[in-house]
C-alpha cells in the first residue's frame, strides 16, 4: 500500500492549483493528485468555450450565491489581481477582455493547462490517473483512500477537490464528504438553460437571439433579474442572463422578458404603427409575430425545470462554509480540506466560479506550506 504525505483528489482547476502552490513551498516529490478520468484538467479545457475565463475584475461578494457572507474573507483576502500575478509567476500573460473578464494572452484554456502540468513536472508532483476514490476513511493521523478497483493508498493529508456534479462522470466528491460526517446541502445544477411549459409556443423561437431584460418571478415577487442576450432552444431559453438566474429557479415561477427594455410600450406602439402594426423594425420576425407592443415588455414563460447536471456548467449547494476555516480546511476532520465547487457557493457566469476554484486552492496552500505538512 502507497503512502503519500499529501493526496489531492481531483486533477480540475482547484486541485491542479493546489498542487502547484504547496510544490512551489515544499516540493512535489510527495504530493499525488488521484483522477478518475484519463488525464487532468478536461473540463477546464470547456471553461469559457475553450477560452479559459480565468477570474473577473469585478469579483466580489455580489456576483456569489449561498454562503456569501462566511466567503467574505477569502473574496477580500485573494483578489483578481492575486490570482493573475500567481500565473504571471508561472509564466501565464493575462488580458481582460470586457466587463472585468480576464482571459490568458492566448485566449486558449490549453495555454492554463499545459503551464499548470508543465510546472507540475518540473517540481515532480506525480498524477495517478483513472483512479476513482469511491471511500475514505479517518484513519489515525491520515486517510485510507480505496479505489473502485480496490487499490488502497495512505495519506497523512487529504485535499478534495473533485469539482461537482456538473463534471461528474464518477463517484460524487460528496458522497466522500458525507462518509467523513460532513453535511451537504440540497445540490441543483447551475449556470444552465431553463426548460419552459410553454412548449408549443418555444417551438416556434427556436433559434432565434434577442437582447433584453429577464426578470424571475415567484407568486408575483421578484426573485431576480438580468441583462442580455436570451436564446431560445426547442424547450426553453438558453444565454447569459438565463444562466445567471437558473441557479434560483423553481418549477411554476414566471420568466418576464422585457424586449425591448430601452423603450416604453407607447414609443413601441408608434413604431409598430409606422410597420403595418409589426414590430418587425425592433424585433426578429418570428418574435414580432407573436408580440404586441404590450407584451414585448412582458413576454411570459412558465418554468418547467432547470436542464440536467450533464448541461450544467456548475453545481449549486454543497458544504456549507461554516463547516470550513478560512484555509479552507474541515472544522470536523483534521488534515482535510475542501475546494472549490464542493463548497456552498456558487457565481455568476463571467469567471466568477473558476475565481472561487483557484482562490480556495490558494488558502489551502497557505496553510499547508506554513505548517509544513510534509
Amino acid at each position: 500500500m502507497q503512502q503519500i504525505p499529501i493526496v489531492i483528489v481531483g486533477g480540475g482547476a482547484s486541485g491542479l492549483f493546489c498542487a502547484v502552490q504547496v510544490a512551489e513551498k515544499l516540493g512535489g516529490k510527495n504530493i499525488l493528485i488521484l483522477e478518475a478520468g484519463k488525464r487532468v484538467g478536461t473540463k477546464l479545457l470547456a471553461t469559457g468555450n475553450g477560452h479559459c475565463n480565468l477570474t473577473n475584475l469585478r469579483a466580489s461578494q455580489e456576483h456569489y450565491h449561498g454562503d456569501v457572507k462566511k466567503a467574505e474573507v477569502l473574496l477580500q483576502k485573494y483578489s483578481p489581481e492575486t490570482v493573475m500575478e500567481s500565473f504571471q509567476k508561472i509564466g501565464l500573460l493575462c488580458r481582460e477582455e470586457g466587463e472585468g473578464r480576464v482571459y490568458p494572452y492566448s485566449m486558449q484554456a490549453s495555454s492554463v493547462l499545459n503551464l499548470l502540468r508543465a510546472r507540475l513536472e518540473l517540481l515532480g508532483v506525480r498524477e495517478c490517473c483513472e483512479f476513482e476514490v469511491v471511500e475514505i476513511q479517518k484513519d489515525g493521523n491520515g486517510f485510507l483512500l480505496s479505489s473502485k478497483d480496490h487499490e488502497k493508498i495512505r495519506a497523512q493529508t487529504c485535499i478534495l477537490a473533485t469539482g461537482g456534479k456538473s463534471s461528474a462522470k464518477f463517484s460524487s466528491g460528496y458522497d466522500l464528504l458525507r462518509q467523513l460526517g460532513h453535511m451537504v446541502s440540497s445540490l441543483k445544477p447551475g449556470l444552465c438553460p431553463i426548460f419552459v411549459e410553454e412548449q408549443q409556443k418555444i417551438r416556434t423561437l427556436k433559434g432565434i437571439r434577442a437582447r433584453g431584460m429577464v426578470t424571475l418571478l415567484r407568486k408575483g415577487k421578484v426573485i431576480a433579474c438580468a441583462m442580455g442576450e436570451i436564446q431560445f432552444t426547442a424547450q426553453g431559453l438558453s444565454g447569459i442572463c438565463i444562466f445567471d438566474l437558473s441557479g434560483k429557479a423553481l418549477p411554476g415561477d414566471l420568466i418576464s422578458l422585457d424586449l425591448a427594455p430601452e423603450y416604453d410600450v407607447k414609443t413601441l406602439k408608434l413604431l409598430a404603427e409606422a410597420c403595418d402594426g409589426s414590430l418587425q423594425g425592433v424585433l426578429p420576425k418570428a418574435l414580432a409575430a407573436i408580440c404586441t407592443p404590450e407584451n414585448c415588455k412582458h413576454l411570459q414563460f412558465t418554468v418547467q425545470k432547470t436542464a440536467p447536471f450533464q448541461n450544467a456548467q456548475i453545481t449549486v449547494g454543497g458544504v456549507p462554509l461554516d463547516e470550513i476555516d478560512e484555509s479552507c480546511e474541515s472544522r470536523k476532520v483534521r488534515g482535510l480540506w475542501i475546494l472549490g465547487e464542493l463548497l456552498n457557493l456558487n457565481g455568476d457566469c463571467g469567471g466568477f466560479n473558476l475565481h472561487w476554484a483557484w482562490i480556495t486552492a490558494m488558502a489551502a496552500a497557505e496553510k499547508i506550506s506554513r505548517e509544513g505538512t510534509i
